[in-house]
């Protein structure tokens, strides 16, 4: 259900996958068949728990940044390195090239080869450990990962590296965990374990951190009102009037960016805005009452509370003057 409501039928897909070849694993391996009862107890949980999300599984296929033949990029500038799944990716924008950030190249790289190391390494342990679950979990996330490569966008291979994610780490720290010894003395094997435990929970939670403080969060007082919006604005360029709070403090520019994405829109505070609408605009955003337009000009075109979409009455010019920065955010959308 968590899948479902995080990845939508995606998530589904991974999780199918999963169950079908662990079924099949422990078949081989063991001779052992799935109970038929509790899987169907199972279906029936998950059939109640997702109801209310059947409606929007069927519309997501419509989602732009899965099509393949659109710009599949939703908020990312291009590919994300898969070495990120490995958790060790010193980056508080996981968009970033390596060497892009503070970080030289060099440091994304060796940490990316050591957590790599241990991945083959838990593997081998829990092939040896008959950790079945875990290893099909893992493999069919790579499967995603490389089909989402192959024939999906930029975004869908993005998803993939997130669901593998908590798998690398799970098949890394498995094994790493169960034969650390946290007594003395060690001999030279558990030395190497135990330092090899240390430095993976060390660099990987520092990695975690960084994302995490870096992330914007916000605004405090969401509201979906904008996407009732986006579908009249989209064939025209759109000014939104937002206070300064709302855009300095609680990164407002990048949530309306991205509720109002796909068309070309400016940004600019209430106190920026004087007399008339600025040439090339056909839509003016505002909270405010609908009885007094932030402009002179300006017609009611729809109210979704708090905003009030206005329309400039006549022609317009066929040139905006809207600031590219936040055209670029408009269509990449926030860094979440």
């Amino acid at each position: 259900m968590g899948a479902v409501y995080a990845y939508s039928f995606p998530g589904l897909l991974w999780l199918a996958g999963t169950a079908v070849l662990w079924g099949l694993a422990e078949y081989a391996f063991a001779g052992r068949r799935p109970e038929p009862r509790p899987l169907l107890l199972a279906a029936l949980v998950l059939l109640v728990g997702v109801a209310p999300e059947i409606g929007r599984m069927i519309d997501f296929k419509q989602f732009e940044t899965f099509d393949p033949n659109g710009a599949g990029l939703g908020n990312l500038f291009g590919q994300v390195s898969p070495f990120e799944a490995l958790g060790i990716w010193p980056s508080g924008d996981f968009r970033l090239a390596p060497g892009d950030g503070a970080v030289p190249a060099a440091g994304y790289y060796l940490g990316a080869a050591f957590a790599l190391a241990l991945l083959i390494h838990g593997v081998y342990r829990c092939w040896r450990g008959r950790e079945t679950a875990v290893l099909v979990g893992l493999a069919v996330a790579v499967l995603a990962y490389v089909a989402a490569r192959a024939g999906g966008t930029a975004y869908t291979a993005a998803k993939a590296i997130e669901i593998a994610a908590p798998l690398c780490a799970l098949t890394i720290l498995l094994p790493l965990t169960r034969e650390a010894v946290w007594s003395f003395p060690l001999a030279m094997r558990e030395k190497v374990t135990t330092a090899a435990c240390l430095v993976f929970f060390a660099a990987a939670g520092l990695c975690s951190a960084l994302a995490l403080a870096n992330a914007p969060v916000g605004p405090g007082t969401y509201s979906s009102s904008l996407t009732r919006l986006r579908p009249l604005v989209e064939n025209g360029s759109t000014v939104v009037l937002a206070s300064h709070e709302l855009l300095e403090d609680d990164h407002g520019i990048n949530y309306i960016a991205w509720e109002l994405r796909g068309g070309r829109v400016c940004i600019e505070t209430r106190e920026e805005a004087a007399g008339k609408a600025p040439p090339g605009v056909r839509y003016v955003v505002a909270e405010g009452s609908r009885r007094k337009p932030p402009f002179k000009g300006l017609r009611l075109r729809k109210v979704a509370s708090p905003y009030v979409l206005w329309e400039v009455k006549g022609p317009i010019a066929k040139q905006s003057v809207c600031p590219l920065i936040a055209v670029r955010q408009a269509r990449q959308g926030p860094a979440r």
